[in-house]
């Protein structure tokens, strides 16, 4: 894999070409149906947007990291071309606030949800162009040349960066070898998230987009095993908004937003009562600990995450008959892995058994209701 990442390094100019044709097709499925409603061209976007696109982005989050984030999204590319000819104003004390993208991917599913905007050329217009409109505005406001709203804004970037976690692949650092590397120093990582590379150790943050490859000689795209980072997962690491995050948005939010479309009422009583269940089975089994434990359900919750994005992609391609066997498949491998991040992270057998029954609960959900 060394080999991949230091191409994205040398070949940024291939990368460039690749995210402009990125832009160029994501904008013609995303204004095509609008000024041209017979064309036909609603449902080409509605099979890319979401029978393609949104599926294959979570799975891809989960097993290689976000290299869709760094290398491929349209976002992306026009807020950071937009931050190197913008105002160049520095990111304020509450645009850094960590809460606000998980806040905002709660508010957009609901709404999306809500108002089934996953079938309408409008609706999608209005979910994911407004996105692209806000990146567009953060990039010509905020920053030079950097990505202020991947780091610090998109609301799909923080759902992506808890599942992020689990890959088995990672930019690797080897400290010792950056230290040591000879003087004087080459210029520093032209990274478009600002961060500090030196002292990178997770994924959750970095877009896997390449620039930092073979810096000092110390930096290398490598395998890991895969939800490695969590198990490792430090005390002064673990977020309560990520913890509740994972319970409210990643699994209840997600799931009410499936079986309830259109009815805001049922979606919010599941999310809060199924998010509920699960805080509260997690408090039983560590106490103030639980916020790290619930870490260890980001597999089971992005394989759910997954499968409802799968249920409107084989609808769209009349393959529901596949369902049932990829739901079962799906959830399965969910509750092996989260299972088993679950025990390195649980401390003592009560934990343990009040984690199983969350995996018990979430496993019943997900297959029967």
């Amino acid at each position: 894999m060394k080999a991949f990442g230091d191409f994205l390094h040398h070949r940024q100019d291939v990368v460039r070409r690749v995210q402009w044709i990125m832009v160029a097709v994501y904008f013609s499925l995303l204004l095509g149906p609008v000024l041209a409603p017979s064309s036909g061209l609603g449902l080409v976007a509605e099979a890319v947007f979401w029978g393609v696109w949104w599926p294959m982005v979570i799975l891809s989050m989960m097993v290689f990291g976000q290299f869709w984030c760094g290398v491929l999204c349209p976002d992306g590319t026009v807020s950071e071309y937009a931050s190197r000819h913008g105002k160049g104003a520095k990111p304020t004390e509450t645009l850094r606030w960590g809460w606000w993208p998980l806040l905002a991917f709660a508010l957009v599913t609901l709404f999306s949800d809500a108002t089934d905007a996953h079938h309408s050329s409008w609706g999608t217009l209005i979910v994911v162009g407004g996105m692209s409109v806000l990146a567009l505005a953060t990039g010509l406001w905020f920053g030079r040349g950097r990505r202020v709203w991947c780091r610090y804004l998109c609301p799909a970037g923080s759902v992506f960066s808890l599942l992020a976690r689990c890959s088995s692949l990672h930019f690797k650092v080897d400290r010792a070898v950056w230290d040591a590397a000879p003087r004087p120093a080459p210029r520093p990582v032209d990274c478009p998230l600002l961060l500090d590379v030196r002292r990178l150790t997770s994924n959750e943050k970095c877009n896997m987009c390449g620039r930092c490859s073979g810096h000092r000689g110390a930096v290398e795209l490598s395998w890991r095993r895969p939800g490695s980072e969590i198990e490792g997962l430090k005390a002064d690491e673990v977020r309560l908004w990520d913890a509740a995050g994972i319970c409210f948005v990643l699994v209840g939010l997600s799931f009410g937003g499936l079986h309830w479309t259109e009815d805001l009422a049922a979606i919010l009583g599941v999310a809060l009562g199924l998010g509920s269940a699960v805080m509260v089975l997690l408090a039983l089994a560590a106490g103030m600990g639980g916020a790290r434990l619930a870490y260890g359900l980001i597999p089971l919750a992005g394989f759910g995450l997954l499968l409802g994005a799968m249920e409107h992609s084989l609808a769209l391609l009349h393959l529901t008959i596949l369902l049932p066997w990829l739901r079962g498949g799906f959830v399965a491998l969910g509750l092996i892995w989260s299972g088993r991040l679950g025990w390195v992270l649980a401390d003592d057998w009560r934990a343990r058994t009040a984690y199983a029954a969350i995996l018990a609960l979430l496993g019943f959900v997900y297959l029967f209701v």
